[in-house]
Order: C-alpha cells, then sequence, then structure tokens
C-alpha cells in the first residue's frame, strides 16, 4: 500500500494490492520483519514495522505538506514559502529519525497562505488645494493619506484629509455630465457664450468620440473639460482596478490625441468616489470631482421651475453644481439656465470653471 498527500493536507490512499497483504508489505517497505504496529496519519489508521522511523513513513507514504504563500494585497505571489507546512507527532513538531510507537498520531498540517501587513504614509502637500474627492470650491493645505502594501508597496487606497483653515470663495460652480448630446449640449454652450459664463463638461470618452465637433466648440469657448470615463459604467466603484484604470486612461488619452487637451479632473459616474477610485486616478494624475449641489435634473418628472429652485435653495459660497447636457432629453436644464445664472449673480456669486 502506498500513500501521497496531494494539496492543503488531504491523504489519499491508493491501494495497490488487497488489504488483506497491507500489514506485510508495509512492514517490509519498512525493512522491518517484526510484527506492525498501528499509528495513525492524517486520521486513517496504517500498520508499520516495530523500529520505523518519521522519516521512513514520510517517504513510504509520501507526505509532503503544502507550504503557505505570502501575497501582495492584489492576492499575488509575492513569497512560494513564507509559512513552511509541518509534519507533527502527537500534535508537536519532530525529526525525521524520531522511532515511532504503537498509537502514535501523524498530521499533516499545510501552511497557511496570509496576505502582506500595510502601513500608512502620510504626505503634506503644498500650498492651499481643494480637496480629493472634490466636493466644493473650498481649499485648504492638504495632508495625503496613502495605505500601502508593507512589502510590496503597492497602493491600496488613497485619501486626503484638510489641515488648518478651509478658505472657501464667494463663487459656484456649474458643471454638466453625459455630455456631449446632440442639441442640448449646442444649447446650453450658446447660453453659456451668451451670459458670459465658464463652466465645467465632464464628458463621456465614447460620446466624445461620437462627437468631436461639440468637444470642440466647448474647447473654443474656453470652457474647462474634464473625464466622465469612457463608458460610464455603474456602480462604477464595483469595477475591478483594471477596468477603472482604462475607463479613466481611455478618456485622457483620446482627448489628448484628438483635441490636444491634457485632463487632470475625472468625475465617477454615480459620484462613487470611494478611496480605490481617488487613489487610481490620483495615480493617473487626476482629481475626483463631485458636487454638493444635486437638483436631479435628469429624472423624468423635472421642470425648468423645479430645477432652477433646487439650485437655488442649496447653493451657497463655493458650491459645485452637478447638472446634465446629456444622458437623455435635458431640455428642462437647458430652460432652467438663464434663472439659475441670473438668481446666482443676483445673490453675488461669481460663476467659475473647475481648475
Amino acid at each position: 500500500m502506498t500513500a501521497r498527500v496531494t494539496s492543503r493536507g488531504s491523504v489519499r490512499l491508493a491501494f495497490l494490492v488487497g488489504v488483506a497483504l497491507v500489514p506485510l508489505l508495509v512492514a517490509t517497505g519498512l525493512g522491518d520483519p517484526s510484527p506492525p504496529i498501528s499509528v495513525r496519519v492524517n486520521g486513517r489508521t496504517v500498520l508499520v514495522g516495530t523500529r520505523s522511523r518519521l522519516g521512513a513513513l514520510i517517504m513510504t507514504f509520501g507526505l509532503r505538506p503544502d507550504d503557505g504563500r505570502l501575497l501582495d494585497v492584489n492576492g499575488h505571489v509575492l513569497d512560494p514559502a513564507s509559512n513552511p507546512g509541518r509534519i507533527l507527532v502527537n500534535g508537536v513538531p519532530a525529526r525525521r529519525r524520531l522511532a515511532l510507537h504503537d498509537g502514535d498520531t501523524i498530521t499533516v498540517v499545510d501552511g497557511k497562505d496570509h496576505i502582506e501587513s500595510t502601513n500608512r504614509v502620510l504626505t503634506r502637500l503644498p500650498g492651499l488645494r481643494p480637496g480629493d474627492p472634490q466636493y466644493s470650491l473650498s481649499r485648504a493645505h492638504l495632508e495625503r493619506v496613502e495605505t500601502v502594501g508593507r512589502v510590496s508597496g503597492i497602493v491600496v487606497s488613497t485619501t486626503y484629509r484638510p489641515i488648518g483653515r478651509i478658505h472657501t470663495p464667494r463663487a459656484v460652480a456649474l458643471t454638466f455630465d453625459d455630455g456631449p448630446w446632440p442639441r442640448t449640449t449646442r444649447a446650453i454652450l450658446h447660453l453659456l457664450r451668451k451670459m458670459h459664463v465658464h463652466a465645467t463638461f465632464f464628458v463621456i470618452g465614447s460620446l466624445a468620440k461620437r462627437y468631436p465637433v461639440m468637444v470642440h466648440d466647448e474647447i473654443r469657448a474656453g470652457m474647462t473639460i474634464g473625464s466622465h470615463s469612457w463608458d460610464h459604467p455603474e456602480p462604477f466603484n464595483r469595477l475591478g482596478t483594471h477596468r477603472m484604470r482604462t475607463e479613466m486612461q481611455d478618456v485622457n488619452a483620446f482627448l489628448k490625441r484628438r483635441f490636444h487637451v491634457g485632463v487632470d479632473l475625472f468625475r465617477p459616474p454615480g459620484g462613487t468616489s470611494t478611496p480605490p477610485v481617488v487613489g487610481i486616478a490620483s495615480a493617473l494624475g487626476l482629481r475626483v470631482v463631485d458636487w454638493n449641489v444635486d437638483p436631479r435634473d435628469w429624472t423624468s418628472g423635472a421642470t425648468p421651475k423645479s430645477i432652477a429652485r433646487a439650485v437655488l435653495s442649496q447653493v451657497k459660497a463655493g458650491s459645485i453644481v452637478d447638472l446634465h447636457d446629456g444622458g437623455g432629453d435635458q431640455r428642462a436644464t437647458v430652460r432652467a439656465l438663464p434663472d439659475i445664472i441670473r438668481g446666482l449673480r443676483k445673490r453675488g456669486f461669481r460663476l467659475v470653471a473647475l481648475g
């Protein structure tokens, strides 16, 4: 009879002869003609010679515990044998020359995989900066907090926290998502130019590729262009790391190649600005921008009056307003825009693009 350990300590016995011959074959294989003794190997009883040693049993039954691996924070192997497996006799480690006795218990214990621990790395950034993710126009001194794999150095997440006094301008930023969109984007752009307003357009890459003339018009009018991902997948924060990075990179590469525009602002679909999203964006040189005023102009029941009222009732110094020029019929937003602009100026707010 022979036995072998495959993966994770499971013992599989392969019977090459009848059970009745087991004592004789085992005793002969271990070079001991004396009557056999009974030991348990991973819960199964086997017979070995009275003078058998642990090393001979290990070789005869092919006992090989698997080693535990050290994994990085993304699950890749850093060290394949960082936690070696062990063979225990009666619950304690033993040397291979140990003589076995009747009733001994031999256990094959695999090493366990474990993920590297992490460190926090704090970096104080120079100057006054907006938050990241950014919800308003307020600026402060920031400290970047990175969670980093202790061995690999891989950045798991990135957050930013303000330090000291926060500076908030008496200004408001109008931003537009989900474009460019036929008719609506042009109508909004026409109103902004007519009323001398600079705003920020977060474009979807696939639509920018389909309607490049509209993006060109936005740039020529002095508007700021940001990225809103390539295909607007939701929920964005549940995408894999590779897909997130691709959704960001593809927009940047297209706008750079087609319009010679460098993009440093990213608005994730749905505003899902989790630490992994911020970390990936930061590694690509992008600041994540959300909002703090949402009139929900994209809903089916929105009217010009309800949109304008929602904006003007929520807005305050430093607000970022989330409007839409794409994603569907946004004619209500177009009609609400003049009242929004006039209402903000009447309250003494400057209208600015994000920078």
